[in-house]
């Protein structure tokens, strides 16, 4: 038995079985079981070092190429049955769909190991992706940040949506957030972790029971962070179509958090989001981006910018006050090498 390996160009299936790089299984119970094996991913073959994030069902480690000496990031995703194991095979295929994109965290390749042996019944998924030495932009959070900076940095996350909602068909992160944007090797913001990226939006109608709704808000709610929801998540009451939009209400948050180093709704209370009480600082510095923040946390996405609309409002901003919108972030989040981080 072998890996079963992907091109970046292929798509992952759920394929036979396999085994770990040097004919052992490979081990799901303790992180340490995993780090210093020798795995093969994509024809990439790399020893495990260390693990830099881990979750319930994920893990994200740092692993080296053992001929060239390049480290990269590998997600090992556990899947306990068919649906968790779906998940997984569609983050590895959107990944793989958005990767080339400068402010999308690289794809390199994936992998499937068969665990389906056994009382456990798992199945084990490798990712590999660039790694990302400069750590995520939540650890830049750390003193107020030029106005001039925010407007490079919601700027490249905003291209990084706009590479997702114009696929054909569009795709929804749902999960968009400061801790899923990177500081990559090259300054450049990259957006991660498709996890909970769809292709589906749902449209509530006057005849959907409660029972439906009830269905889809949990749902919904497995698949997201609480202050970023979007009230049309939170309330599917209000018939409002749940589709790229709640992309862009996170974004408005995050575009909040940068200017005024919290957040709208670090409560998440249901009742401010669904009706958008939220205060705006009277800070005169970041008056300019007042507009673009209320046409993103609309509570009707049908009256809320788009991503084109939010592009085209800062680049206005670009030029009335002469901000470069291109250009390195020097940004200076903590290290790979600090203690582990969660994965959400």
């Amino acid at each position: 038995m072998g890996y079963f390996n992907t091109a970046p160009n292929a798509n992952i299936e759920d394929p036979a079985s396999s085994t770990s790089g040097n004919g052992a299984p490979l081990g799901i119970n303790t992180t340490n079981e995993f780090c210093g094996q020798v795995v093969e991913v994509a024809g990439y073959k790399l020893r495990v070092k260390r693990v830099i994030a881990e979750g319930g069902f994920a893990f994200v480690y740092v692993a080296q190429d053992v001929q060239t000496g390049k480290e990269y990031a590998l997600k090992r995703l556990i899947g306990t049955d068919k649906q968790a194991c779906n998940a997984i095979i569609n983050e590895i295929n959107t990944h793989k769909q958005l990767s080339g994109h400068p402010n999308i965290v690289t794809f390199v390749g994936a992998a499937f190991i068969d665990k389906t042996t056994g009382p456990q019944q798992r199945a084990e998924y490798l990712l590999l992706t660039e790694l990302c030495n400069g750590g995520s932009l939540i650890d830049c959070l750390n003193g107020s940040f030029d106005p001039s900076l925010v407007l490079r940095v919601i700027y490249q996350a905003s291209r990084a949506i706009a590479h997702m909602h114009t696929q054909i068909p569009p795709i929804t992160h749902r999960d968009i957030k400061i801790e899923n944007f990177l500081i990559g090797n090259d300054k450049q913001l990259k957006l991660c972790d498709f996890g909970s990226a769809t292709k589906e939006s749902y449209a509530p109608t006057i005849d959907w029971g409660a029972k439906q709704r009830n269905l889809l808000e949990d749902q919904l709610s497995s698949v997201t962070t609480p202050m970023y929801r979007a009230p049309e998540m939170l309330d599917t009451w209000s018939n409002y179509e749940i589709g790229v939009k709640v992309d862009i209400w996170a974004l408005g948050c995050i575009l909040y958090a940068l200017c005024f180093q919290k957040h709208p709704f670090e409560d998440s209370a249901k009742l401010r989001i669904v009706n958008g009480n939220y205060m705006l600082p009277t800070d005169s510095r970041f008056q300019c981006f007042h507009e673009v923040i209320k046409g993103c946390l609309n509570v009707n996405p049908a009256h809320r910018l788009n991503i084109s609309m939010v592009l085209e409002r800062l680049a206005a901003i670009s030029e009335t006050k002469n901000w470069s919108l291109k250009g390195a972030l020097e940004l200076y989040g903590k290290p790979i090498e600090s203690p582990q981080s969660k994965v959400q």
